[in-house]
């Protein structure tokens, strides 16, 4: 799904119009991107949990060049599945 087209659906669940949802869905996107910024996660109810995460320096293989490299420390996010959403999967697989 693209964003338009979850900005139509939420619009049309909401009774919004589109620049009204889109304006909503950004300040969302945002407020979650601030916060994993500033090193704090955060729970989705029924979706997830997402926390910042350090990945070390380490030193990874690059074929193209045929020689090793050093990959720098890096912040990334980690994101864990709701046992919810994790079940609701694996329902839909077995149907």
């Amino acid at each position: 799904m693209t964003k338009t087209e979850v900005l139509k659906s939420l619009a049309e669940e909401l009774k919004l119009t589109q620049a009204e949802t889109e304006e909503l869905y950004d300040s969302f996107v945002d407020s979650l991107t601030l916060l994993l910024a500033n090193g704090k996660g955060f729970t989705l109810p029924g979706l997830g949990s997402f926390k910042p995460e350090i990945r070390e320096e380490h030193k990874s293989y690059n074929p193209h060049y045929e020689q090793m490299m050093r990959i720098p420390k890096k912040q990334v996010v980690h994101y864990t599945q709701s046992t919810t959403l994790r079940d609701q999967i694996n329902e839909a697989e077995n149907e």
